[in-house]
């Protein structure tokens, strides 16, 4: 159970709200910015004979890249100490993927 609270991002998404709306919004960028990073990377690695696949993933890619840019119209980067923030969720969200890879 905890496991799957912390990978749905709950204890994140509840301490960045607490900091306020702009960090709450900092918070999905970089969650998004990591998602669609792993996103085109999957797609990348997938052969010619995988291209409905490819497909669903790049249209998953397209949803994520449309929160980040609704968090970023939504004041994102106006959030107290955006850069260090935004790479710390980036740094622990690569950490679980990297994680859910393994397990």
């Amino acid at each position: 159970m905890l496991w799957r609270r912390a990978a749905c991002g709950q204890p994140l998404g509840a301490a960045t709200a607490l900091m306020g709306d702009k960090a709450a919004m900092a918070c999905t960028v970089a969650v998004e910015e990591t998602i669609d990073e792993h996103y085109a990377g999957q797609a990348a690695a997938l052969g010619d004979d995988e291209a409905e696949l490819r497909t669903t993933i790049e249209t998953f890619r397209a949803e994520e890249i449309e929160h980040k840019d609704e968090a970023l119209a939504s004041g994102a980067e106006q959030a107290p100490a955006y850069r260090p923030l935004t790479a710390a969720i980036k740094a622990g969200s690569k950490l679980a993927i990297w994680l859910t890879t393994r397990i």
